[in-house]
Formats: structure tokens, sequence, C-alpha cells
């Protein structure tokens, strides 16, 4: 029996990673629930609620609490961040390495400009004794010659030999004891090595250095700037050629920590899956509705295949509802998944607010797509950076633009104005779609790029998917979040399939006890 059962999921984990696109009807999955007190608990360390998510059949009696040391929780924090880190590399092509941008009036900001500033006073106050005391610029030459070092490619033998015998640290004291020690002599060198080394976006920075004053301060302050700027050149650079290694090496390095992280939950008694196992069974749970639903109404049934449920669950995240906690496996993308839904349903709020203003309007303004583009233009800039629940408190500005911009078309182009009623019932009907939520307009609208993003992401197509009717002026940004979503539950699919496939194995498995006839 355990060897059947063992096949079973193996087979539900083929049948999950083969294709992204497949619905073909397999089985498989298990899951189980911490106890009540472990669920409320964890939500707390979430900082999230949502309704007791599992029924008395997924529940287990809790066990004694067992306390992780400092080491224990310091080794999986690590963990995680280092999986995160590969993950982020792996996932955004676009990802890079930035200089860090300081609160102004930060304390750690703060705190570094005191001790530079102590730093360089200091140097500088030293230089100008008689003779010049040149302990801080020997500190100053070392740091650059290990900062130039480590630029280099391993394939840089000469040049390295170069830096050591220039920058010979024994012998520039020599010189300075000896009163023989020119600073400017070795910034011209170290500046010389900079241009060599630096990607070109840096040469007018190297070009700057080369005109700054004779002033050592000042001079070597640019030095250090250019410097950092450089490191950060060369750990992108270091990304971009580990790219396409890590892309493949990341879905089994991510396995793995996640393995080990759920590890250290379970010898604590925690189940690490617990909002996964209670995403999946969710929308588990609305397939079979919708099924028993279509087998009443005589129609096809979307049947609650493994895959089936799968698209299901990953759909619902582009409708996430935040007083739902988001799964596990899906937490390193968080934000991401976030960003295309709140793309997604501004999309479909532009949309909607045009189609009722094209329909209200009527034939002065219809098919004029250079209109359509304006006004669109004109609202997301309205509405950038208000949430969905604030959209009602700018709504009325929406309205009067919208109003304003459909009176000057139509006088450019001779036709009759619009009386205050005409404004106050367009102004009225783009209210109503701002409400959103099951708001009729709005509600067909999203039916439209739910379903245009459902079937571009999970069914195989055999000509171009035509963008849905009222989304022409967002298509460009409507694919681009249809590319990002692929692109995200591919990845995350292939690092936690067969998490995947033991769950709705499960739930199928229990779906089948359930009808099977009782004694």
């Amino acid at each position: 029996m355990a060897e059947k059962e063992g096949q079973s999921t193996r087979n539900m984990d083929n049948s999950i990673d083969e294709d992204v696109h497949s619905d073909a009807d397999e089985n498989g999955l298990n899951s189980s629930s911490g106890s009540e007190t472990e669920t409320q608990s964890k939500k707390a360390r979430m900082q999230t609620s949502s309704p007791n998510l599992f029924p008395p059949g997924f529940m287990v009696a809790a066990s004694p609490p067992k306390f992780m040391s400092f080491d224990q929780l310091m080794s999986a924090a690590n963990g995680i961040k280092n999986m995160a880190l590969a993950h982020e590399i792996a996932v955004d092509n676009n990802f890079e390495i930035t200089k860090l941008q300081e609160q102004p009036n930060g304390i750690h900001k703060q705190v570094r400009e005191v001790m530079h500033k102590a730093f360089w006073d200091s140097l500088e106050s030293k230089l100008e004794e008689d003779p010049p005391n040149y302990s801080h610029a020997i500190v100053l030459i070392k740091e650059v010659k290990e900062n130039l070092v480590a630029l280099l490619m391993p394939q840089h033998v000469r040049f390295r030999e170069q830096i050591d015998e220039v920058l010979d640290i024994d012998l520039i004291e020599q010189k300075m004891a000896n009163g023989a020690f020119d600073l400017f002599y070795y910034a011209d060198y170290v500046i010389s090595v900079m241009s060599k080394l630096c990607a070109p976006v840096r040469d007018e920075k190297i070009s700057e250095l080369k005109e700054t004053k004779r002033e050592s301060v000042p001079l070597f302050k640019g030095i250090f700037d250019v410097l950092e700027l450089m490191k950060m050149d060369m750990a992108n650079f270091t990304i971009q050629q580990i790219r396409p290694y890590l892309k493949q090496q990341s879905t089994e390095y991510e396995r793995k920590k996640f393995q080990e992280h759920l590890k250290l939950q379970e010898d604590h008694n925690v189940d690490g899956l617990q909002f996964t196992k209670s995403w999946l069974h969710r929308n588990f749970q609305n397939l079979k509705k919708r099924e028993a639903e279509a087998f009443a109404e005589g129609a096809a049934p979307v049947l609650a295949t493994p895959a089936a449920i799968m698209n299901e669950a990953y759909m619902e995240v582009l409708d996430w509802d935040e007083g739902e906690v988001f799964p596990e496996t899906l937490l390193m993308d968080q934000r991401r998944f976030m960003d295309l839904r709140d793309k997604t349903r501004r999309m479909t709020l532009v949309s909607s607010i045009l189609l009722v203003t094209y329909n209200t309007v009527g034939a002065p303004i219809s098919g004029v797509q250079s209109l359509k583009e304006k006004l669109n233009s004109e609202i997301s800039v309205i509405l950038d950076g208000v949430a969905d629940k604030d959209v009602t408190g700018v709504v009325d500005n929406v309205a009067d633009q919208v109003n304003k911009s459909v009176d000057e078309y139509m006088k450019n182009h001779g036709f009759g104005q619009r009386d205050d009623n005409q404004h106050q019932l367009l102004a009225g009907q783009i209210r109503n779609v701002a409400q959103m939520g099951d708001q009729a307009v709005y509600k067909i609208m999203s039916k439209r790029v739910m379903t245009f993003i459902h079937t571009s992401s999970f069914m195989k197509l055999t000509e171009p998917l035509k963008v849905p009717a009222g989304f022409s002026v967002v298509e460009k940004g409507l694919i681009q979040v249809c590319g990002q979503f692929l692109c995200l539950i591919s990845h995350n699919r292939s690092v936690f399939g067969s998490y995947y496939a033991g769950i709705i194995g499960a739930l199928l498995n229990r779906g089948m006890e359930d009808l099977s006839p009782r004694k």
C-alpha cells in the first residue's frame, strides 16, 4: 500500500512539472496542519490574519513546544537570506547591486559623515605640518592598493605585478622617511590604473579626477568615490556572468534550502507549509463548487485536475485578498506578485473608465484611438501612487479631467459642446466604476483580463491571442504583466512542484474517499 501511495505521488509530481499548460487528469498529494494555537501563533508572526483555514480533517494534536538556539536561528536566517539572493538573481534579469540610498537625516548617514570628516580633516592637518606627517597617507595608499587588486581578473597577472611594484608599501615608507615622497605621483598612477580597469560608464568620472586640482584631500576623496562605483560595477559584471549558470542551478538550490527550512520547522513542531495547504485547498474547493454547478446546469465542467487546481491557485494571486496569509512557497516573490496584481487592477480600472466614457459620449469620439491614449495617460498620472482603497478620494479629479479632455477634442473637431447634464452623467458613471469590486462594468472588464492572462499563461495556443475588448490602450502593459507572471509561476512550479503534488494528491484522495460508498 505504501509503495502504491509513493508511486501515486511521484506520478503526480511528474504531471505537474511536465507542462505548465497541461490539464491532464492526474492524482496525488499529502498534507497536515498544526493545531489551532499553532495557526494563530504563525499568523501573528506574519503580521496578518485570516479565518480558520483548514477543516477538522486536516488538524493534528499539538506537541510540546521546543526552543530554538541562537545558532539555529541564525543558521536558518542565513539559509533563507542566501536562497532569497540566489532567487532574486535568477528570476530578475535586471537585478543589480546599487549604491545604498541613505535617509537624508538618518543616524547612519550622520555618523558616517562625522567619521569621514574627522579622518579627512586629520589627513589635511598632518600633511600641512612641517615636515609633512604621512601616517594617514600611507593608510590611504594601502587601502587604494587593496581596492585596485580586488578589481583585477585572474588573467591580470602582469598588471598585478606592476601594481605591487609601483605601490610597494615598504618602498613608499622609505621615501616618506627620507623626504622623497610625492603623493600626487602615486595619485596620478592610481588614476591611470583606474582608467584602464573601469567600465565605459565611469570614463566621465575618471576625466573629472584627472582635472581635479592638486589638492590631496579632494583628489583622494574623488578616488575613493570612483573606486566604490567600480567595485559595484565589478560585482554586477560578475552577476551577469554567473546568471545563466545560476538559473540552471537555482531550482535545485532553492529546493534544498527550503527543505532545510522545513526540516527545522518540523523539528520545532511547526508546519512550514500550513498556508500553502490552505491556499491550494481553497482553490480545490472553488473548482469542485464550479464543477458541481456546471453539472447541474448541463454545461461542460472544468474538472478539478491537479493542473487545473494549480492554475486556479496561481490566478488567485492576481486578485489576492489582503485578509489571507500569503503561501510560504510564494513568499520570496510576494512583492512581485502583489505588484502584478496592482498593475492588473489599475489597467482594469483605467480601461473600465475609458469604456464608460466612450459609451456615454457616443458617436463624436467613437473609435478615436488618439483620444483614448491621451485619456489613459492623464488618468494614469492622477491615479499614480494612489492605493485602490483611496481611489474614490481622487475620482472627482479623474472625472473632471476626462470631461475637460473630451470637450477639448469635440471643440477642436467641430462638434457641439456637451451641457452640464451630460458632464454630470459621465462623472457619475466614472464614480460608479471607481467603486471597483462588484461594480458591473469593472466586474466584466476584470473577468476579461483574467481570462486573457489565464489563457496566455496556461493554454497551448495555436495562434496569437487577441487582447480583450476594451484593453487595446493598455496592450503593452498587459503583455508585460503576462510575461512576468508566466516567468514567476514557471520558476515557482519548478522549485516547489513536488510539494504541490503532495498536497493536491491528498486533497484528491480525500475527495475520492468522500465519494466512496459507506458500509
